[in-house]
């Protein structure tokens, strides 16, 4: 089962050009088989959902040349359709089974359709009912009017149709139908939905009346081939639209996308909630399909309502809004969504499962839902439950995590977007290589200026280095300070000797007033020689004592007391009076020194963690440990936002090193002549 391993982003930075247009991709194809004389379509999706369609068309007898993955030769030299072989797949793609259903509802021969799993279990009742009303002989084999579509010849017959919900597919499905019955067929609309169809039945020759809510297509009228060019789509961009918008320091372009007014009703939320998008539109001959440009700034959002007149322009983006949501100020609420519940999953049941694993409080509506942002996102393992549009938009919310995340089953996500994990690693990772340099860190000894966050900076320069248990982090920070030849502190020392001080004077770690008496009378003193933290508790330095399985078993709970973690925040501060220093632990980034500008977090995947514990000779639970260090009330282990997120799981301890050096120099690090891992 293919995942992905999202680590955490602070921002996104770049410029990208998203892949073509599912939904005209499929009715590109469909229309261009459908017309008289050759078609070159350029910027066609090579994804399975769209390349399921043109394996179905050539299967129907059309000339269809594949000249480089997003460029099709179409010709129906023989005008007619013929009878396919097999059954025609559809895979997991209802937009192409709903609108290849009108198409061969009125054809002289015998079709059946068939998908996969997650599409038998999708509803086709809407485009049965009008298509019988046409004369269509169609009858579903599955359960409850479920796919395989078994279909008989027939001759069909226009009619009135009033759509009892928004839907382009089935609007466009009797469209499709209409082109071959007899007379003229009128189907009404309850609100505006998606016009790709009538635009490109407009562009291949055949231009339906518009009256009102009405459209009507008169019946035998031919196609003609021409050239077509599918725009981006703007369903991919979403994701980094709302991904960008929600993150501040975030800064991303994206060219050459659709911006068709009946697919853009994301940006019409994002800038209620407070987005900064500037949209350029650059091509929008005619009524062809407009495209442009986005750039889009990041910052914070708030929360907002979504109705239910809003839902059909933005159906597929409602996903990662939920994400985005989780990161807003306030609540967001998501209302008369219901058909979320009938897509390639029941997207609102999924995505509610999901956000509940990465922390978010959410409720579950009939319609939709009520999130409620704002609350730290915890690292989590998800799944797509099969669902391109739950898996992409899951990612993106991993971005904020405070850990590394990973989604399952996550193929799908070829149905739609097969460069997606590509796209994301260069986004976030060009926001790291694009991080500004800090060439001013002026002075060593006199106190600098409060960070964006209001926080002091250390007097001398700081590096904090945080990570969960068997990440590496102790052995890379100890090779990183000899590597800049300055002091290293493991910040974790403190606390097992005073574990191990507890312990051996028979404390009570339950009773809090003794706990707390016992830690008062201690006499702790840290100091630094030779580069190196030494501790002493009551006259005594503490050696090996501090790696008994005693203090091993209690160290959790000691460093879990918020009253102890405030209490050694000077003690911890005061060391980097005097000297630069790099200090590892769990906190380092988000509390001992949030004000400094060097912070790492370092992780590794948990089956290579375990591995490192048992070479150590220790055998807790690494997720058990991760669990109480992230859920902890005081200071939990997360990642800083602007930290940098480095996996270890494959690197050695030199490549870590090497990389924290080379990230050092691009952020103004005063960095010694030669800086070298031995």
């Amino acid at each position: 089962m293919k995942s992905f391993t999202i680590v955490p982003a602070a921002r996104l930075v770049g410029e990208i050009a998203v892949p073509g247009d599912k939904s005209i991709s499929h009715r590109a194809v469909m229309l261009a088989s459908l017309a008289r004389g050759p078609t070159r379509v350029t910027g066609f999706l090579p994804s399975e959902d769209c390349l399921c369609t043109l394996r179905a068309f050539q299967a129907l007898g059309v000339d269809i040349e594949v000249e480089d993955p997003t460029t099709l030769s179409i010709e129906n030299r023989f005008h007619r359709l013929f009878p396919p072989r097999e059954a025609l797949d559809c895979g997991n793609s209802g937009t192409m089974m709903r609108l290849i259903a009108g198409i061969l509802a009125g054809q002289p021969f015998r079709s059946r359709l068939v998908g996969d799993a997650s599409l038998s279990k999708r509803p086709m009742g809407r485009i049965l009912e009008p298509l019988e009303r046409m004369g269509a002989h169609i009858r579903a084999e599955g359960e409850k009017e479920t796919p395989p579509l078994a279909l008989e010849p027939a001759e069909l017959h226009g009619i009135e149709y009033e759509l009892p919900v928004a839907s382009a597919q089935v609007k466009s499905c009797l469209l499709l139908a209409g082109l071959h019955a007899q007379g003229t067929t009128r189907i009404v609309e309850p609100s505006p939905t998606r016009d790709h169809t009538e635009r490109l039945l407009v562009h291949f020759g055949v231009r339906p009346l518009r009256e009102g809510r009405a459209l009507l297509i008169q019946g035998g009228l031919s196609l003609e081939g021409r050239d077509f060019c599918v725009p981006g789509d703007f369903s991919s961009a979403a994701f980094w639209i709302a991904g960008a918008a929600a993150m501040p320091g975030s800064e991303i372009r994206i060219r050459g996308v659709g911006l068709n007014r009946t697919r853009t009703g994301l940006l019409g939320v994002l800038l209620r909630m407070g987005a900064q998008i500037e949209e350029s539109v650059e091509e929008a001959s005619g009524e062809g399909e407009p495209r442009g440009s986005l750039l889009i700034r990041g910052g914070k959002l708030r929360g907002t309502q979504i109705t239910k007149e809003e839902i059909p322009n933005l159906i597929d983006e409602l996903p990662v809004i939920a994400a985005i949501a989780s990161l807003a100020d306030g609540e967001t609420q998501i209302r008369g969504a219901e058909e979320l519940r009938v897509k390639e999953s029941d997207r609102i049941r999924c995505m509610v499962e999901n956000l509940r694993r990465f922390g978010v409080p959410v409720d579950e509506l009939p319609d939709g839902m009520i999130v409620e942002g704002g609350h730290p996102i915890r690292a989590a393992r998800v799944s797509s439950f099969g669902d391109h549009r739950v898996a992409m938009a899951c990612s993106i919310l991993a971005l904020r995590a405070d850990g590394r995340s990973r989604i399952d089953d996550v193929g799908c996500v070829d149905t739609s977007y097969p460069g997606f994990s590509k796209d994301l690693h260069k986004l976030s990772q060009a926001a790291v290589e694009s991080a500004p340099g800090w060439k001013d860190y002026l002075s060593w000894v006199q106190p600098s200026p409060k960070t964006s966050g209001g926080e002091q900076e250390p007097r001398r320069p700081v590096v904090a280095v945080d990570g969960p248990s068997a990440s590496g982090k102790s052995t890379v920070a100890k090779a990183l300070a000899k590597a800049l030849g300055i002091a290293y502190c493991n910040s974790g020392l403190v606390y097992r000797a005073i574990t191990w001080s507890l312990v051996d004077k028979g404390v009570d770690l339950d009773r809090e007033q003794s706990f707390k008496s016992a830690v008062r009378s201690m006499k702790l003193e840290c100091r630094i020689e030779e580069n190196e933290l030494h501790v002493r508790i009551d006259g005594k330095e503490v050696g090996q004592e501090v790696r008994s399985p005693a203090v091993n078993a209690a160290v959790s709970r000691v460093s879990a007391s918020p009253w102890l973690r405030k209490r050694l925040l000077p003690l911890f501060r005061k060391l980097a009076d005097d000297r630069a220093l790099v200090m590892e632990g769990r906190d380092i980034g988000t509390a001992v020194f949030p004000g400094t500008r060097f912070k790492f977090y370092i992780d590794a995947d948990p089956k290579v963690r375990e591995q490192r514990r048992q070479k150590q000779g220790e055998s807790d639970s690494i997720e058990e440990r991760d669990w109480e260090d992230r859920s902890r009330k005081a200071a939990p282990l997360r990642c800083a936002a602007d930290a940098v997120f480095i996996d270890s799981s494959r690197m050695t301890v030199e490549e870590v090193v090497l990389r924290m050096l080379e990230e050092l120099r691009k952020r103004g690090f005063p960095l010694p002549k030669e800086s070298s891992v031995s």
